[in-house]
């Protein structure tokens, strides 16, 4: 029987085409493994947001340059109007509010939209409506609340 010897460069060029194709293939395994969960991941509340009765994911930051706040004492009336900044997915986000906002007393009024989400919510005579949008480096949540009847539902800017 004959067989045919390889030089050495020729048995080193495919053992590493062989570990190139095997790396390539334990990546695809690797990749395939992380994707095959949900597709939105489930978020966390922090423990501190700036408005007791509006939760907040873990990883969004207030952005007080296009955030403000009124509250009168004596008539227990407030005006928000605050801009959050993350990295999350909006639909992580916006499933977020929908799951964590009745637990804060809020009552779900409607969501909407795809690329711009928005999120209408009613407790106690307010309304809070929540703008969930994206930008190039982040998501944006814009957080509005305002005596009910007040049409005051555009984000701050």
């Amino acid at each position: 029987m004959l067989t045919m010897l390889q030089s050495p460069p020729q048995a080193l060029r495919r053992a590493g085409h062989y570990f190139l194709l095997g790396t390539l293939c334990i990546l695809a395994i690797l990749i395939a493994g992380c994707s095959s969960g949900s597709s939105m991941s489930k978020l966390i509340a922090s423990p501190n947001p700036p408005v007791a009765d509006v939760p907040v994911p873990i990883g969004f930051h207030i952005d007080l340059s296009h955030s403000q706040s009124t509250y009168v004492p004596k008539t227990n009336l407030r005006m928000v109007n605050q801009e959050y900044k993350g990295s999350d997915p909006r639909l992580s986000v916006a499933r977020f509010y929908e799951d964590n906002m009745p637990g804060a007393g809020w009552k779900t009024i409607s969501l909407q939209g795809s690329q711009r989400m928005v999120l209408n919510f009613s407790k106690a005579g307010e309304i809070c409506t929540i703008t969930i949008t994206h930008g190039w480096f982040h998501t944006h949540i814009y957080v509005v609340i305002a005596p009910m009847g007040a049409l005051t539902t555009q984000p701050a800017s």
